[in-house]
């Protein structure tokens, strides 16, 4: 996911073109998952024998139109990781490598699951390195806002959503499904705290020092 706290810039530039499909989807999904759970109020109290006769199809259609946002954010989540670290020439190489390692282990394993899963993986590991490379205050990861304390945060929240999702594609029927559930969400709790006031953190630490 682009920046959360970086300002905007004139122009359809590649990072504006990324958080507005970010957002897009995330919005597409929300809306989605809103409109089921009213469909579903709706049919538990006007259908009769729902549960039975009813709810099977709804979950198969849901899950038909949600596949394609899901694949598509995940795509453009994996495309928001590298750009930290890497040149726009690099970028595009490692993005490229990025895809055609997944498209390779969902063609071996017959799996799209799996190949999401390993793009995934991908992108996490080189949200690790550019959260490490923040924090220890290297000059490489490329961020559109200032301050280290604002800069770990929006990292680490990049994190969180890259784990979030990979929960979400690949690790549903896994033992590791609640471990790695669980430390996306304080990755994102944590990220989201440090990027957005980070103001005030940063000056407790240093009253502290």
């Amino acid at each position: 996911m682009p920046d959360v706290t970086a300002t905007s810039r004139p122009g359809w530039t590649w990072d504006f073109s990324l958080m507005a499909m970010t957002v897009a989807l995330f919005a597409s999904l929300g809306v989605q998952s809103l409109a089921g759970t009213v469909y579903v109020w709706w049919a538990y109290r006007s259908v009769p024998a729902f549960e039975q006769v009813g709810y099977a199809r709804f979950v198969e259609v849901m899950n038909a139109v949600a596949a394609p946002q899901v694949v598509v954010l995940v795509l453009v989540m994996g495309l928001c990781v590298p750009k930290r670290l890497f040149a726009k020439g690099a970028l595009l190489g490692v993005s490229a490598a990025m895809l055609a390692i997944g498209a390779v282990v969902w063609a071996a394993s017959g799996n799209l699951s799996a190949g999401l899963t390993a793009y995934l993986a991908l992108a996490s590991l080189i949200q690790v390195a550019v959260v490490a490379m923040t924090v220890a205050g290297t000059r490489g990861p490329s961020y559109l806002t200032e301050g280290r304390v604002a800069k770990a945060g929006s990292g680490l929240l990049h994190l969180g959503f890259v784990l979030f999702t990979l929960v979400v594609a690949g690790l549903q029927d896994s033992v590791w499904m609640l471990p790695v559930f669980g430390v996306a969400t304080v990755l994102s709790v944590v990220g989201s705290a440090m990027a957005f006031y980070a103001g005030a953190l940063a000056g407790r630490l240093r009253s502290r020092r």
